[in-house]
């Protein structure tokens, strides 16, 4: 499940998370971060899903993402795009940005969560 879990955060870090492509996840892995069962992601259930994830992807576990961590997750195009300052390291500040950018783009209709 963790796998499955992770796959679901790289579809949403690679800004691919559009109402299509979420409908196209794997059911058990939705349920898994939609905790209150309401059909929908809360911004508070997806921050909740992208800190596990970050925390899960760190193996090192010293705060950032190396493209050695990220690897199976992103690709090369995809890592340096999250990687806003160059440095070969994507940050927790550049993660959170990145997710917070991809919530608010595929929360099309602005209500707060994912349906």
């Amino acid at each position: 499940m963790t796998r499955g879990i992770l796959i679901v955060s790289t579809v949403v870090l690679t800004g691919a998370a559009s109402a299509e492509t979420t409908a196209e996840l794997h059911e058990n892995e939705l349920n898994a971060i939609d905790t209150n069962n309401d059909g929908f992601l809360s911004r508070d259930e997806f921050n909740a899903f992208s800190d596990y994830a970050f925390q899960e992807m760190d193996e090192d576990k010293n705060g950032t993402l190396g493209l050695d961590e990220a690897k199976p997750f992103l690709d090369i195009k995809q890592f340096q795009n999250v990687d806003r300052n160059n440095d070969d390291f994507i940050s927790r500040a550049e993660y959170d940005a990145q997710m917070n950018d991809d919530f608010n783009s595929a929360d099309q209709d602005g209500n707060g969560q994912l349906d």
